[in-house]
Formats: structure tokens, C-alpha cells, sequence
């Protein structure tokens, strides 16, 4: 038979109600919900009719005192009496509704479909193991014990995407999953595959990358979902990686970021909001909070691309969502600016970020290692391109170029010109061919390739100079 201390412990993980306080005269647990303004009295004695109506008489004598000891004006008690034949009592007066409820079966007053499924197949644990985490003071415990269904699912469908890329890489050989649902500015803004903004928030490129992030989106979403519910939660985590991965195109260009730590960060600025707002800053939460990030931060510094943009990105507009899930508390004038800002700043780094040229990542590792004259690694770079059907006008123009060194001036030939015909706009194939027209002193013929090119919006250096030599023949 279930006893009033593991009563307690699935109530409080399954339900809005928080431990009050234990009151060892009348060895009661006494657990309070401040969102319905009610208290759950647990207890697992019997009691005569005459006991439960003097009972009822002290509680709606000391009502006053039980509203300062809770914070807020109770509107409603339940005594549930657990263990005891199913019975109820209801005594109301102008402030007060109190219920007298016998409890054979906790699961009729815990609505949660989960506690049925969840608790279907778990041993129970000893009393003491129950008790002690129900007076624990420990206030992250406290958040650990709920029940958090979104934050499960969201640590799933990380767990399964991290499973299926280690056997893409690890069994197949293919970087193919990585590629196709990484963050890069060219796919984002040359093929228009916004999806990457969500899909890399889900996506881990080693076994220390994905521990770290689940380990802090675990105790952070219990936090957050405990809190502001499943549906904030869930929202919380796209907005905020949404944001941080926005952010971060406005800053890195020319390589693949993926990983869940924008959205970590995000629920961090949340939960700290919260705990301002509503003046809950506990030296020892605040500490073991910190710690997790500060651990978190250190180790990621020994792993290389770590997006410090998108953690940046992901605290920031986590602070804007506490503000505004936090509406009624904040000051309206910092509200105002605060939803202005929620508006302001990701379409600003959207236009910013779009502003920008970038190439196919594997295109920009090619043309550094080709400019550094490690051909070797230049080809394997563009060979990866065709690998994975990513292949640009850019690699066709790096591939020419190997042919060049190579000596096969047909085939650098047939790239280099492939790579013009395919993006006239390619500013590198532009200028390769511009350079074989004044090799042939075919001036009309580069003045016709360019006449309608602006040469203030040229970024290639060397492709500028030709236009402004070509202005003056």
C-alpha cells in the first residue's frame, strides 16, 4: 500500500503542487500550488467525523496565517487522507473551501496521463528514499523531481538523430546526415534550405559535443518546463536556437555549426529571469547553475568550432522570453522595449546576415588549402563536394585550377569555363575568364562580360582592379 510520503513524491512530480512545510506535531505533509491558490494536506491516519469538522475550524481560523506562510490567499484546502476508504467532505465558507477526501488510489487525484504509463512497471522505493527527497532543501532537486514530458522528448529526438549520424559516420563513412542538416550561411541563403536554422539544434558532431548539450538542456528544461509548462518549453528551445543560429550568419560565414548549446543557453536565460523577477535568487540554485555552464563553457574550449555567437545569441533572447513570460511582474516600460527587441533583433540579423556573400563550406576549406599550395588536401576537399552532390560553381573552379598545376590545361580548361557557365556571378570564375580574354587582348570582350557589374560591389580585390582598368580603355 502506498504510504503518504510516496503520495507526496508523485504528487509533486506529476502536479503543479511544491512542498510547504512537514508539520511533526500532527505528522502531516503539507503541499501548496500557488497557481490554483490552494494546499494539499497529506496524512495517513483515520479520523472520526468529529476530528475532520475541528480540523476544518482551525483551518478557516488560521487562514490569515496560513496565507502569509505560503505567500499568496489560499482559496482552497484538500486533506486528503491516503490509505483510507474512499470518502469526501466539503465545508466552504466566504474565503475557504475545504475538502475532506479519502484516497485508496492516488491516481484519482493525480490527472496526469503520464503517472499511469510511468509508474506502471517502476518498483516502488523504501519510505526513507521517498521522504528524503521530499524535504530535500536542495531547491535543483526539487526541479529534478517533476515530471517534464517535452524535455524528455526533445533529449529523445537529440539522442536519435546523435545515434543515426554516429552510424552514418562511424558505419558508413559518410559525413551525409552532418552535411545535410547542418547550420551554413550558403545553404540557408543560396539554397534556401531554412530548415538547417531548426535541424542543427538537434544535430552533435561527437560523443563529448552531445553529453555536454543533453546534460544542460536536461536540468535547465526541468527547470523551464516545470515552471511555464510543455508548450513554453518546447517553444522556448526552437525560438531561442532559431535565434542563436541567426545570429550566429551574422558572424560566421564560411563553415557548418551544429549543436543543441544555443538552445541550452536560452533556457539558462530564462531561468534566470525568473528567479530575479520573482525574487528567488538562492545563493546555493544560482551557484549550482552557474557551475553547470561554467564547467560546460571550460570543456568546450578544449574542442574547436565552438559558436560562442550562438551561445551569446541563445542567453540573450532567453532573458527577452523570461521578460516576456514574466509580463504581469516586469515594469511596462521595460516591457515595451523588451518586445520591441524580440522583434528588432532577429530581423535585423536576419538583413545583416543576408548582406553577406559566403561559399559551400567545403568550397572555402578547398580554396584556403589550394591558396596555401596543399593541393593534396585542396582535392580531397573538392572531391567531397561531389561525394555528397554539393558541388558549386567554386568547386568546379578549385577542380580547374588543381587541373592547372597538374599541367592538364584541357581538363583545367573544361572546369574553369564549366564553373563561369554555371554562376556567371562566380566572382573567381569571372575573373578567370577575364583573365584568359586580356591573355587573347579580347578588350571589347571583357567590357561585353562586364558591362553590367557594379564595381563598388565587387569583394574580390584583384577582380576590382580589372573593372577599373577596364573603365579607362
Amino acid at each position: 500500500m502506498i504510504n503518504k510520503w510516496q503520495a507526496a513524491y508523485e504528487i509533486i512530480r506529476y502536479t503543479k503542487y511544491v512542498f510547504s512545510t512537514y508539520d511533526s506535531m500532527t505528522d502531516t505533509i503539507w503541499l501548496k500550488n500557488s497557481k490554483s491558490k490552494s494546499i494539499m494536506i497529506l496524512t495517513d491516519k483515520e479520523v472520526s467525523d468529529s476530528e475532520i469538522e475541528t480540523t476544518t475550524e482551525n483551518l478557516f481560523y488560521n487562514k490569515s496565517n496560513l496565507d502569509r506562510a505560503v505567500n499568496f490567499k489560499i482559496s482552497k484546502i484538500y486533506v486528503n487522507y491516503i490509505g483510507s476508504h474512499e470518502f469526501k467532505r466539503q465545508f466552504s465558507s466566504s474565503e475557504l473551501k475545504v475538502s475532506h477526501i479519502g484516497v485508496e488510489n492516488i491516481g484519482k487525484i493525480i490527472f496526469n496521463p503520464f503517472y499511469k504509463i510511468d509508474t506502471k512497471y517502476k518498483k516502488p522505493k523504501s519510505k526513507d528514499w521517498y521522504k528524503k527527497r521530499v524535504l530535500s532543501s536542495n531547491p535543483l532537486e526539487t526541479y529534478l523531481i517533476k515530471f517534464t514530458p517535452m524535455t524528455s522528448i526533445l533529449l529523445m529526438i537529440n539522442t536519435l538523430i546523435f545515434l543515426m549520424n554516429l552510424f552514418y559516420i562511424h558505419i558508413k563513412d559518410s559525413v551525409h546526415l552532418t552535411n545535410d542538416l547542418g547550420l551554413t550561411h550558403f545553404g540557408v541563403n543560396q539554397d534556401g534550405e531554412f530548415y538547417r536554422l531548426i535541424s542543427s539544434a538537434f544535430l552533435h558532431a561527437n560523443v563529448d559535443h552531445f553529453l555536454f548539450n543533453v546534460a544542460a538542456i536536461y536540468v535547465l528544461g526541468k527547470f523551464v518546463e516545470s515552471i511555464y509548462g510543455s508548450i513554453k518549453m518546447l517553444l522556448s528551445y526552437l525560438i531561442t536556437a532559431v535565434v542563436a543560429n541567426i545570429i550566429s550568419l551574422v558572424f560566421i560565414t564560411d563553415s557548418l555549426s551544429l549543436g543543441a548549446s544555443g538552445a541550452a543557453y536560452g533556457l539558462m536565460g530564462i531561468l534566470l529571469v525568473h528567479l530575479l523577477v520573482h525574487k528567488k535568487v538562492q545563493k546555493k540554485l544560482i551557484f549550482q547553475v552557474v557551475a553547470i555552464f561554467v564547467v560546460i563553457g571550460v570543456l568546450s574550449n578544449f574542442f574547436s568550432n565552438v559558436n560562442h555567437y550562438a551561445h551569446l545569441g541563445g542567453a540573450i533572447y532567453g532573458v527577452i522570453l523570461g521578460i516576456i513570460y514574466n509580463f504581469k511582474k516586469v515594469n511596462k516600460k521595460v516591457l515595451l522595449a523588451t518586445c520591441i527587441l524580440a522583434i528588432v533583433l532577429p530581423v535585423l540579423s536576419w538583413v545583416i546576415q543576408s548582406q553577406h556573400s559566403s561559399l559551400q563550406p567545403y568550397d572555402e576549406q578547398a580554396l584556403r588549402f589550394y591558396y596555401e599550395k596543399d593541393y593534396d588536401q585542396a582535392l580531397m576537399k573538392v572531391n567531397e563536394t561531389f561525394k555528397y552532390n554539393n558541388e558549386t560553381s567554386t568547386s568546379y573552379y578549385v577542380l580547374g585550377k588543381l587541373y592547372e598545376v597538374a599541367g592538364d590545361k584541357d581538363r583545367a580548361e573544361a572546369n574553369l569555363s564549366y564553373a563561369f557557365e554555371l554562376d556567371p556571378e562566380n566572382e573567381l570564375a569571372l575573373k578567370e575568364r577575364l583573365y584568359r580574354l586580356r591573355k587573347n587582348q579580347d578588350y571589347e570582350g571583357m567590357k561585353e562580360l562586364v558591362n553590367d557589374i557594379n564595381v563598388n560591389k565587387v569583394k574580390d580585390e584583384e577582380l576590382a582592379v580589372i573593372l577599373e582598368d577596364l573603365e579607362y580603355r
